[in-house]
């Protein structure tokens, strides 16, 4: 798909499992939108950690365009956590950070939202509260982590399970290949 007809007053999430290019996917449509001169009415909430193990990383827009990014320092829990309760602190951590970027957002709303990573907000987050973010713009490029590359945990089935929920809510997926 590439043009933004595919896009555009859409909510569109692609999915995938680790270093599959989900990443580079979102990157690829943001720069279609700001092709097509769209960058004032983009915002990007860049919910991803840095790279850790070789997997995560922001999604690092172009310099120089008029494009809302927001985006804070991202833990990786599953990556980082020392058992599964400081991993859960971790990811309570995060969710807090991530809805520090949500209040900035509300005050500098954008009509096209591309979201990096969305995952990490749900380990933790407010689904409700997610999808309220999602309900003030027209469109919607989101980016999530479905996959098996992490093993079973109350995390992982709590982020699977909300991951679900939006993939319902969504008019496209785009699922990225191992």
């Amino acid at each position: 798909m590439d043009n933004i007809d595919h896009y555009m007053n859409l909510r569109t999430i692609i999915v995938g499992d680790v270093n599959v290019g989900k990443t580079s996917q979102t990157l690829s449509i943001l720069k279609l939108f700001l092709k097509a001169g769209h960058a004032g009415k983009i915002a990007i909430l860049d919910l991803a950690p840095g790279n850790i193990q070789g997997i995560g990383g922001k999604m690092k827009p172009p310099l120089g365009e008029p494009l809302l990014y927001l985006t804070t320092s991202i833990l990786a829990p599953r990556l980082t956590g020392k058992n599964e309760d400081h991993t859960l602190k971790l990811a309570e951590k995060n969710a807090t950070a991530i809805e520090k970027l949500f209040t900035k957002f509300y005050r500098q709303k954008r009509e096209i939202l591309f979201v990096n990573d969305v995952t990490l907000y749900f380990q933790a987050g407010d689904f409700e509260r997610f999808t309220k973010i999602l309900d003030i713009t027209s469109t919607h490029i989101i980016n999530a982590y479905y996959g098996h590359a992490f093993s079973d945990s109350e995390l992982t089935r709590r982020e699977k399970k909300l991951t679900e929920a939006l993939m319902k809510q969504c008019d496209q997926i785009i699922e990225m290949p191992l």
